[in-house]
């Protein structure tokens, strides 16, 4: 059974119960709020809407699918995207799903050459619900997530007219150098990424897992300022997205196979690392700077001090880490030092990701909206607009103090992963 709350993180619990949207809300294309623009402008104009909102808890099928590994079949990717569309869909995310489809038939065929297994899910209620099919699924399976799951990955709007692009990718920064790699060797393209935010069925980061893509490929950049498109968020930016014109013209089926190119590519490649491809210096880097972009906007209101000193420290301690793991290279999986390094990798991202990317605690959901990085100490950007003295302004300074001593002992944490002998 799966509840519907919208932009609350697909179900709800007690924390946010009271939490729904009560204004209705209504999209309209380009063109028709142009001319409702127009109507206003000559005086008063009249709008009728009507809509029908059935609110509720509602059994949906949820498609699971697991392909065993051979050497590590505990261990697997979760690969991901929606059953459900606006209108026809094809674009999203029709062509997701068949692309879903296809990577489990390719794999299953050659299962006996996957070191680790590989999940796949295609979710119900990722619009009806604000993501609650995968949040079903994360809820329900969370220990084995948490024990198990490698990275998750999700496969929505691949395969769009157009969309020769992949400077609009989502991964989290340990892995963004193998996303790159990957994308380069498929398709011969440069990949830029950033940092993803609670959406798109990303219902796992307060477990902590590893996590890249999103959408998929998508239109050029120039190619939109010349079309004059506006931003959407899928069909490759095509903006037939979320709209009744959502039909097969906006499929390509070569652009389809360039893009299970990359994500075979980049999924294959670790199922198969005896390594975890998976760079925690990174996240250690953007700590460094979120804090001293953090610092500067607080100035004297507020020191992190000891979050930059402990980041730095994070930042040390990684890089010896690293080197060890540079002898480990040419182990095989089956080595107990490569299963001892892979889990202290695994155990970095359930430490740090958290931290980055939520507020709540593990096993909880945040809102479906942008979280900033170091959410907790985010608020320092605010700070040194507050009249000092204020109530407002020392309950943001408790509030920087708590989130400086979350940040900092996680940080701790870590360090303490990477130290066991």
């Amino acid at each position: 059974m799966m509840g519907f709350a919208p932009r609350f993180g697909g179900r709800q619990d007690l924390d946010t119960i009271d939490n729904e949207p009560k204004i209705p809300v209504v999209a309209i294309n380009k063109t028709d709020g142009e001319e409702l623009k127009a109507m206003c402008q000559t005086g008063i104009t009249m709008v009728e809407l009507s809509t029908r909102l059935e609110k509720g808890w509602f059994e949906c099928p949820l498609i699971d699918v697991f392909i065993e590994g051979t050497e590590e079949p505990e261990k697997y990717v979760l690969l991901h995207g929606h059953l459900d569309s606006w209108h026809v869909g094809i674009g999203d995310n029709t062509t997701g799903d068949a692309a879903l489809m296809e990577m489990a038939r390719i794999f299953y065929k050659h299962r006996d050459k996957l070191k680790r297994s590989l999940r796949i899910a295609i979710w119900p209620g990722h619009s009806t619900g604000r993501y609650a099919g995968s949040t079903w699924f994360a809820d329900q399976f969370a220990l084995d997530l948490d024990a198990n799951c490698i990275a998750q990955v999700n496969c929505d709007s691949p395969g769009c007219r157009q969309a020769t692009s992949y400077e609009k990718m989502d991964w989290t920064n340990e892995v963004e150098d193998h996303c790159k790699q990957a994308i380069y060797d498929a398709v011969q393209e440069e990949a830029k990424g950033k940092r993803p935010n609670r959406a798109g069925d990303y219902s796992f980061h307060n477990i902590g897992i590893t996590s890249f893509y999103k959408l998929s490929s998508s239109i050029p950049q120039e190619q939109l300022k010349e079309k004059g498109y506006y931003p959407v968020g899928g069909c490759g930016s095509n903006i037939e997205w979320h709209t009744e014109d959502d039909l097969m013209h906006v499929a390509d089926y070569e652009i389809l196979r360039r893009d299970l190119r990359v994500y075979m590519t980049s999924i294959y490649r670790v199922l198969q690392a005896n390594l975890l491809p998976y760079d925690f210096r990174k996240t250690a880097d953007e700590f460094m700077e979120t804090i001293r972009q953090y610092q500067e906007a607080a100035g004297a209101h507020f020191s992190f001090e000891l979050a930059a000193s402990e980041a730095t420290v994070l930042r040390r301690s990684l890089e010896e880490f690293y080197s060890e793991l540079q002898l480990l290279q040419m182990e095989n999986l089956s080595s107990p030092a490569v299963r001892e390094a892979n889990e202290k990798l695994l155990q970095l991202g359930r430490t740090l990701i958290p931290i980055n990317f939520t507020r709540r605690g593990k096993f909880h959901h945040d809102p479906a909206v942008q979280i900033p990085a170091l959410p907790d100490i985010a608020p320092a950007l605010q700070l040194a607009g507050l009249e000092p003295g204020s109530h407002r302004y020392r309950v943001t300074q408790n509030h920087l103090l708590r989130g400086q001593n979350r940040v900092v002992w996680t940080m701790k944490e870590a360090q303490k992963i990477i130290r066991v002998q």
